[in-house]
Formats: C-alpha cells, sequence, structure tokens
C-alpha cells in the first residue's frame, strides 16, 4: 500500500503550475473570472470606456478633415469671388467698351458656374458641405464620448443666385455693374465667416481629440496594470513550483520504497 505524503502535496502544486503556465500563455493576469472577480470586473470596464474613446478619437478625425475639404472648397470660391471683382472693376472703367462689357460679363458667367461647380462638388462620404437647404437638420453632427460639436454647412449657393440675379442687368448700366461689385464684397465677407466657423469647429475636435489621445493611453495603463502579468515573478514561481514538484516526487517515492520494504518485513 503507498501512501501520498501531504508535505507534497503534488495536486495543489500541479494547480499553481497550470495556472501559472496559463498566465505566460495568455500574457494575461485573469484568464477566467475565479482568477480575479473584482479585478475583470474593473478591467472590463475600463475596455468600454477605451473603446469608447477610440471611437471619439476616429469620429474627431473624420470631423477635421470634412472641415478641412470644407475649408478648401471655400478658399476657391473665395478665388473666384476675387477674380469676380477684377473683372466687375474692369467693366467699371469708363474706357471700357460695351462689347468689353459683353465680354467680361460672359467671363463672369462662367466664373459663376465655376463656383457653383465647387459648392456642389464640396463633399465628404457623399454630404455636401458648401450647399444647404437652410434647415438646421442639415447641421453635422460630429458625435463624442461625452458630447456632441455641431459643425453648420456653408449655404454658399445663396451669394452665386445674388451674382447671377446681379449678372441679368449687368450691362445695362454703371450703377448695375457696381451693384456686382457689392454683392462680390459681402459675398466675400460671408464666405470668410463661413470658413472661421469650419476651422473654429476643427480647432474643437483636434482639442477634444488630443484629450481622448491622452486618456485613453491613461486607461491603457490601467488596465495593463491589472490584467498584464509580471513576467519574471510568474517565470520565477513556476520555477520554484516546478522545483517543489521534483522534490515532492523523489520524497513520496523514497517514503513508498520504505513504507513497502517495511511492510515486506513485518510479513
Amino acid at each position: 500500500m503507498e501512501i501520498n505524503s501531504s508535505y507534497t502535496n503534488l495536486p495543489g502544486i500541479s494547480d499553481v503550475q497550470t495556472s501559472s503556465l496559463g498566465r505566460l500563455a495568455s500574457s494575461s493576469a485573469i484568464n477566467s473570472a475565479s482568477d480575479d472577480p473584482s479585478g475583470l470586473l474593473i478591467a472590463d470596464s475600463l475596455g468600454l470606456q477605451k473603446t469608447s474613446l477610440t471611437q471619439t478619437i476616429e469620429n474627431m478625425n473624420s470631423g477635421i478633415a470634412m472641415s478641412s475639404i470644407a475649408q478648401s472648397g471655400i478658399s476657391s470660391q473665395q478665388d473666384i469671388l476675387e477674380n469676380i471683382r477684377t473683372e466687375t472693376l474692369k467693366a467699371m472703367n469708363g474706357a471700357t467698351s460695351q462689347e468689353g462689357i459683353d465680354q467680361i460679363q460672359e467671363q463672369i458667367s462662367k466664373y459663376i458656374d465655376q463656383y457653383e461647380q465647387i459648392a456642389n462638388g464640396t463633399t465628404y462620404n457623399g454630404e455636401t458641405l458648401l450647399t444647404t437647404s437652410g434647415d438646421t437638420s442639415d447641421d453635422l453632427s460630429i458625435v463624442g464620448d461625452e458630447f456632441i460639436i455641431n459643425m453648420e454647412k456653408a449655404d454658399t449657393t445663396s451669394i452665386s443666385t445674388q451674382l447671377r440675379d446681379a449678372l441679368s442687368t449687368f450691362s445695362n448700366s454703371r450703377e448695375d455693374i457696381s451693384n456686382m461689385l457689392d454683392i462680390v464684397d459681402q459675398g466675400s465677407t460671408q464666405l470668410a465667416s463661413y470658413a472661421s466657423n469650419f476651422a473654429s469647429a476643427s480647432n474643437g475636435m483636434e482639442s477634444t481629440a488630443k484629450y481622448s489621445i491622452s486618456t485613453e493611453k491613461e486607461i491603457s495603463l490601467a488596465q495593463s496594470t491589472i490584467l498584464d502579468i509580471d513576467y519574471s515573478k510568474e517565470v520565477s514561481d513556476f520555477s520554484k513550483s516546478n522545483i517543489m514538484s521534483q522534490i515532492g516526487m523523489v520524497v513520496q517515492s523514497q517514503s513508498n520504497a520504505v513504507q513497502s520494504r517495511s511492510i515486506n518485513l513485518l510479513s
């Protein structure tokens, strides 16, 4: 009859080795709820926060890209208005003939076409940025983890509509030509305001993204503290339990051998 030594406690040592191997293989200190219930709960909660922040960063980056595209489109429209202004000043010059004014009117019409092409073609993921129905439902909502940044579309086509109306009577009189100049100047001011709004929204999204990145790093560090194993300690514990297991097997073997000899002598 063999006797298992309580001193060696091989089943207990085996469990320790198995758990240690599991942690080394997964690189995680918690492989099941039984390992650390409260720690797992905290780690899961941190994981949800991290996921939310990651999505916030993606949303903000998309919003920044959207704002940049809109500002680029507005910049091109401002250049066109400047060209229209130059042509209008030519037409206002007393030395310009009626034929010259008619040619300028035709050129301005082409500029307005280009302006509207930019307005209709400046999009992000199929969403137009420089045209609007004038309804607040057109506003672009960039969703963050804790708040929303609203970015208004620019109603740039209202400017081109005024330009077309003025162009219809452009060659009638110097006063009509002067009216075109006023519309151009007002339009340039309005475009600058639209660009400023987009830039302001972009700055807010950039700030939010930076804060989210910083917070995400802190949460990752906290989660790592809970979940990541200490390799040196884990290897040391495994080696220690392995040595104890081997010693236990030798002691148990010797104990069984002594017990067996004793039984043989008694029999």
